[in-house]
């Protein structure tokens, strides 16, 4: 039986259906174009480069950027860093998996804690304080810190993506309902540590082929995924699922976001002949887009600073391609763009004219 999980039409509301038999479908997707106004429209990636003028051009990927749901915490933490009244704020793991912009808000005054160290911190540094605020950040958390963030009588902050929490409120219901919940994704995610709190613990993380001889095959299964996982993934590992389990319900609770980026990633890939993929290296969607890029197009490469440019990446190159993941802000792919016009200008890299 072969499943293909479908990938568009998505609205606030997640697609579930019961499988017995799932026909192959094919989906279109119109996307929308990133609209910040920190980011410049440098080139649409139809454009063709003038005869006259034999220097690289520059693709800024029209999907690229931060997602919604991680701005939005980034945007709780801003606001609380300006609040006179606050202490210190706090936030409860890395805020981004992007070390540039985890720098950034520390120099404007971010600490970060980390759920093992709350009891200490609540010891040291007298927890309780009306002017101290802890963030919880988009991953979200488990119930269990919650509680614990209650018990210590510290102000908190909810900047869980309202994705995942979605996706919380659906592993929790059909986990009361007495299914077994199955969670494709990545082990020790704080995403996904985030839903099997929901489940009191009993959820079941998929990511190899071994992880589905946990399930058992007698009990109805609710399928689900990690909001920032591959979809191509997702559909390997439902398919590998239903091999298994009898009654399977499948919910498609990956991100439109990341989506939209998978359907048109490829096109992107193809019209550069180098192509920089900017975000963090702890990022697993970095990760993911750059091994997606690097298929397509060998010349790619994971960066997060200019400094760890090599020019002799982009030789005999007429077309560098700058994109980012759901975790890369728009000032840290305006800083590569900036960087690239600027040795352009100087007259580096160039070209030879075709004859």
């Amino acid at each position: 039986m072969k499943f293909e999980p479908a990938l568009t039409n998505y609205n606030s509301n997640y697609r579930r259906y019961v499988v017995h038999h799932v026909p192959k479908v094919h989906h279109s997707s119109t996307p929308k174009k990133m609209t910040e106004a920190n980011l410049r429209n440098i080139t649409a990636s139809e454009e063709t480069t003038s005869s006259a003028d034999n220097r690289i051009r520059i693709i800024l990927d029209p999907q690229a950027g931060i997602c919604g749901g991680v701005r939005r915490a980034i945007r709780f933490a801003e606001k609380e860093l300006k609040r006179e009244s606050n202490r210190q704020v706090y936030v409860l793991g890395d805020i981004i998996h992007n070390e540039r912009e985890v720098e950034r808000l520390e120099a404007a005054g971010l600490k970060t804690l980390h759920v093992d160290e709350l009891e200490q911190w609540a010891e040291d540094e007298k927890a309780g304080d009306p002017r101290d605020v802890v963030l919880v950040r988009a991953h979200g958390e488990p119930p269990e810190t919650f509680d614990q963030l209650k018990r210590l009588n510290v102000r908190t902050v909810n900047g869980t993506c309202p994705v995942v929490t979605r996706s919380q409120e659906l592993a929790q219901e059909y986990h009361q309902k007495g299914y077994q919940i199955a969670i494709v994704g990545k082990h020790k995610h704080p995403e996904i540590v985030s839903i099997i709190g929901h489940t009191q613990n009993h959820g079941i993380i998929i990511q190899f082929d071994e992880d589905t001889e946990k399930l058992n095959p007698d009990r109805p299964t609710l399928v689900m995924a990690q909001t920032t996982i591959d979809p191509k993934q997702f559909g390997v590992m439902v398919a590998k699922i239903l091999q298994r389990v009898k009654e399977v319900e499948v919910s498609e609770t990956i991100c439109k976001f990341v989506i939209r980026r998978h359907l048109n990633l490829p096109r992107f890939a193809r019209n550069a002949d180098v192509i920089l993929v900017v975000g963090g290296h702890k990022s697993s969607n970095t990760k993911m887009l750059h091994a997606t890029c690097k298929a397509i197009n060998p010349r790619c490469y994971h960066v997060v600073d200019v400094k760890e440019i090599d020019r002799a990446w982009f030789d005999g190159a007429r077309a560098i391609g700058v994109t980012g993941s759901a975790s890369t802000p728009s000032w840290l792919l305006e800083e590569f763009v900036k960087a690239l016009e600027k040795w352009i200008e100087a007259g580096w890299p160039r070209v030879e004219a075709s004859n």
